[in-house]
């Protein structure tokens, strides 16, 4: 069946739900497919205040918005997220596993706590979700789009991230194993690797206590990271969101267990 351009963007009578979606990328992403006509479920961690200035932005486009305060690390709390997104729209028709953490660690000094918890967000909620969502998507027998968030990292680490590296090598992984058991109900299962991104959680990784030189070689060191980018700046959540929304829509149908990388060259070096 041949669309419009208007029509292969149109995402109205969808709802969606978007992880970590309340700053940063998932902000992005959740603000975007609003824009697009779908109702948009916001699941993070964050305190209210964050989510419902994203939800009054969402709101303002005259679509539904709803957020739900969850530790996803806690696999018993996915399905509140999708018992949420049904009390909410009453159909879940694309789901965004956003939500991740990373820490610089050296891998000589990483402990248990510390990979357990990037483990259980990134990947086992990611994985249990997607289950859930799945199987809604079945039942309704409408097909649908499953975005997951990984990162370059899954295909060039950066050092000293290796709990973050393994666990985005194993949301790539997911995502093929999805998309080859979903494709038979009209599920697409996607992923996008993300390069460097200026968003609130990147900046806190900095920390509270840095010095002026520190902050002075952290600035020297990005800007000459920046000089050898081929697109010479950091992405931006819009970046990652004008993606998404690609694989959320219908200009999009054709194409399931695949990585979009949206890293501004930084693979090429």
């Amino acid at each position: 069946m041949n669309h419009s351009i208007s029509q292969l963007f149109d995402l109205n009578g969808y709802s969606a739900i978007v992880t970590g979606g309340a700053m940063g990328i998932g902000k992005g992403i959740a603000i975007r497919l609003a824009e697009a006509g779908a109702n948009v479920l916001i699941a993070d961690i964050e305190d209210e205040t964050e989510a419902e200035e994203t939800m009054a932005t969402i709101k303002a486009l005259n679509v539904k918005s709803d957020y739900i305060k969850v530790d996803l690390r806690k696999i018993e709390n996915v399905k509140l997220v999708v018992e949420k997104a049904i009390s909410s729209f009453g159909d879940i028709h694309i789901l965004v596993n956003n939500a991740g953490i990373f820490k610089y660690t050296a891998a000589t000094e990483m402990s248990e706590e510390l990979w357990d918890s990037t483990m259980n967000l990134n990947l086992k909620a990611m994985a249990f979700l997607s289950k859930e969502v799945a199987n809604i998507m079945i039942s309704k027998n409408h097909g649908g789009k499953i975005i997951n968030i990984s990162s370059v990292d899954s295909l060039k680490p950066t050092g000293n991230l290796a709990p973050y590296d393994a666990s985005k090598g194993g949301v790539r992984m997911l995502t093929r194993s999805f998309a080859k058991e979903l494709g038979k109900y009209g599920i697409t299962v996607n992923d996008i690797a993300p390069g460097g991104v200026n968003t609130p959680g990147a900046a806190k990784m900095m920390g509270a206590n840095v010095s002026a030189e520190q902050m002075a070689a952290m600035k020297a060191q990005t800007e000459q990271f920046l000089k050898s980018l081929p697109l010479q700046r950091m992405g931006e959540p819009e970046d990652i969101a004008n993606a998404a929304l690609f694989l959320a829509s219908k200009a999009s149908a054709y194409i399931t267990g695949s990585t979009i990388i949206v890293d501004g060259g930084l693979l090429i070096l």
